[in-house]
C-alpha cells in the first residue's frame, strides 16, 4: 500500500512525532468504578456480557465507569436483563495480551456475549495485518472454547487520521494502517455466523473527545454504548435460552 512506503520514507520523523505521542496520550487515567456486577433481576432473561480491550475499554477519558463504554452498556441493557458483566481491559493493551489477561482475572461471571475493543495498540505497534489477524482469531477461540462464548461483537476500529492529537503525517499513516486493520477484521468476522462487525458509525469531532485528543469523551462513550446495546440485544435474541447466571 503507498502510506508503507510514505512511511519508510518519513521514517526519522515518525520516530520523533511517535515519541510525542506516548508521551502525552499516556497521562490519562482509567476510569475508576467497579469492573464486575450484574443486577440481580430473576424476573428477566439472563445475559452475561465480557467487555475486553484497551485504554478505550477500560473507560480512558471519562471519570467513572459509570460513563465509560462499561456504564453505557449497563445502563442500556439492564431493563431488559438479567444482566451480569465484566471489563477486563488495560491501557497499551494489544490483541495478543487478552488471553493472558483473561486468565489472571478468574472470571465468575456467565459469559453469552464477548464485546472487544482492540486494534489501536496494535496499529501502532506496526505488527503486520496477518500477525494481528492470526491473533485475534486466537483471542477469539479462547473466547468460544476457554470461556464458553456464544457470540463475539468485534467493535471497529476509530477513525484515527482524525485524531487530533497526532500531527501529520503521522496521523495519515496511523489512519491508513487503522483502515486497512478495520477492513480485514470486517472481512474476518464475517466469516463465522458467531462473531458480528459493529463498525463507529458515528461522528468523532475533537469537541466530543477527551482532552489528550486521543481517547473518546463521554459524548463519544454514550453513543458508541448505545450502538453496541442495541447489537447486543439483536444479538442475544439469537442465543440459546440459559435459566440462570452463575455469579
Amino acid at each position: 500500500m503507498f502510506y508503507k512506503l510514505v512511511a519508510l520514507l518519513a521514517l526519522p520523523i515518525l520516530v520523533v512525532q511517535g515519541r510525542q505521542v506516548r508521551k502525552r496520550a499516556g497521562k490519562l487515567p482509567e476510569a475508576i468504578g467497579e469492573r464486575q456486577g450484574s443486577t440481580n433481576d430473576s424476573t428477566k432473561p439472563p445475559l452475561g456480557i465480557l467487555i475486553i480491550g484497551d485504554s478505550a475499554a477500560a473507560g480512558v477519558g471519562a471519570s467513572h465507569q459509570n460513563t465509560a463504554l462499561l456504564g453505557q452498556l449497563v445502563n442500556n441493557l439492564k431493563n431488559d436483563f438479567n444482566l451480569s458483566w465484566t471489563l477486563v481491559a488495560r491501557t497499551g493493551a494489544q490483541t495478543q495480551d487478552l488471553s493472558k489477561m483473561l486468565d489472571s482475572a478468574k472470571l465468575g461471571n456467565t459469559v453469552d456475549i464477548v464485546v472487544t475493543s482492540l486494534g489501536v495498540n496494535d496499529v501502532t505497534s506496526l505488527q503486520r495485518a496477518k500477525h494481528w489477524l492470526d491473533e485475534q482469531n486466537k483471542l477469539h477461540q479462547y473466547c468460544f472454547q476457554t470461556l464458553g462464548a456464544k457470540h463475539i461483537i468485534i467493535s471497529g476500529m476509530p477513525p484515527m487520521h482524525k485524531f487530533p492529537l497526532l500531527p501529520e503525517p503521522l496521523r495519515w499513516i496511523l489512519g491508513s494502517r487503522a483502515k486497512e486493520f478495520d477492513s480485514l477484521q470486517a472481512i474476518n468476522s464475517g466469516k463465522c455466523i458467531n462473531k458480528t462487525y459493529e463498525p463507529l458509525a458515528f461522528n468523532m469531532d475533537k469537541s466530543a473527545m477527551a482532552i489528550d485528543g486521543f481517547h473518546p469523551g463521554p459524548r463519544i462513550y454514550r453513543q458508541w454504548g448505545l450502538n453496541l446495546s442495541e447489537r447486543i440485544i439483536c444479538v442475544a435474541k439469537t442465543l440459546p435460552n440459559r435459566t440462570e447466571t452463575s455469579i
